[in-house]
């Protein structure tokens, strides 16, 4: 079979799936507005004469409490160390280019998303993979003890594997983090669909005194149509020079996207994650995993619980762009897993990803085709 030549990075893919009949390929929030969403876009007037009426200060103090009391971070509330930016691409941006004016070294986890990796080297700043089992509890005092990187780089729940930490493994991070003198950063960016109970994870790394660096964002959880906001939150050792890095390229976000992103915080408040965010999700993960049953795809985790599904290839003889390929001459593009493995993509040909915060009905007509194309390589093998 032949198959697609490999792009780049896994960004080209996606604009290659954005552009598809059926997209489920990048991750950002694409699912349906509710009800109580589509009264805030008939508000978008009003919302823009607010923005333009309130101070910059007040609107990025509402966003950050809101935010951060959201995701049960009560200390990062009032936290005054925090950054905004237009995406979380800019803030890790942002990282890569402190670490290179340190001269700092990093492990950043693998697999995760392959830009990660493209903006640390972009920045000259040497990468050696860190992988998921790695920082299970009973491995991590040995993992440490062997690290010569500077940086422990890890994402969380990471994408695409819906790889998490549990409570005790975060305080076990943070304490050989502290002990060994490596600096934490941390990408959060899939936070909200964590279903593990909410703790206050900026009061163990403030209380710790490590070096940290944590990114949030909202990208991936409403459907704003990309306007979003990025937060980059550090210890107070970083943050005079972070800040100077951050005023060569940015003066603020836009106070109307954070006067947007409020009226949705508020919302979400009110009625809860699990109906304005994990319903559609959960949904959609049911009518994959339903139309992939008896097929040649696998589930990788199936605890995950993050708006994209890893799923791994069985027959030897079929590779992600073979898959990725055959999918969009049917008009559905979906990633292939090759570059989520940075260092090593032969480790990633076996796997796909597929985005689940899509409108319900498009995700139905998307595993269809998905059915059509397993059925079709089942023939062709045979």
């Amino acid at each position: 079979m032949k198959s697609l030549m490999r792009m780049p990075n896994l960004t080209r893919y996606e604009s290659i799936g954005i552009n598809q009949l059926f997209n489920v390929a990048d991750g950002h929030a694409h699912q349906p507005q509710t009800d109580a969403q589509r009264q805030i876009i008939g508000r978008l007037p009003d919302l823009f004469d607010r923005a333009e009426a309130t101070r910059q200060a007040e609107l990025e103090d509402e966003f950050r409490r809101l935010f951060y009391t959201l995701a049960g971070q009560p200390t990062a509330a009032g936290l005054a160390r925090t950054l905004f930016c237009y995406s979380a691409s800019l803030s890790t941006d942002l990282i890569a280019t402190f670490l290179a004016s340190r001269g700092l070294t990093a492990a950043l986890l693998h697999p995760c998303f392959d830009n990660l990796a493209t903006l640390m080297r972009r920045r000259n700043v040497a990468l050696t993979p860190l992988h998921e089992e790695e920082l299970r509890l009973d491995r991590m005092e040995e993992t440490f003890a062997g690290l010569a990187a500077d940086a422990v780089f890890i994402t969380l729940p990471n994408n695409p594997t819906g790889f998490e930490l549990s409570q005790e493994e975060w305080e076990r991070l943070v304490a050989l983090c502290g002990h060994y003198g490596k600096l934490l950063i941390v990408d959060c960016t899939f936070r909200f669909f964590s279903r593990k109970p909410l703790w206050d994870q900026y009061e163990l790394l403030e209380r710790s005194n490590i070096s940290y660096l944590m990114v949030e964002d909202t990208g991936k959880t409403w459907p704003t149509q990309d306007l979003k906001c990025s937060i980059l939150a550090m210890s107070e050792d970083l943050a005079d020079d972070v800040l100077e890095l951050h005023n060569d390229i940015l003066l603020n976000v836009s106070p109307f996207i954070l006067q947007l992103l409020i009226e949705y915080l508020k919302d979400t408040a009110r009625n809860g994650l699990r109906t304005v965010v994990w319903e559609t999700i959960d949904r959609n993960r049911r009518t994959l995993r339903e139309a992939i049953r008896s097929s040649g795809l696998l589930l990788d985790n199936p605890g995950s619980t993050i708006s994209v599904e890893w799923l791994r290839i069985t027959d030897p003889n079929v590779r992600s762009l073979d898959m990725v390929d055959r999918l969009q001459r049917l008009g559905l593009g979906i990633l292939p897993g090759d570059h989520f493995y940075w260092q090593d993509h032969g480790r990633g040909e076996r796997y796909i990803r597929i985005a689940l915060a899509r409108c319900l009905d498009m995700f139905n007509e998307a595993c269809k085709i998905l059915q059509l194309a397993l059925r079709t390589n089942r023939m062709d093998s045979a």
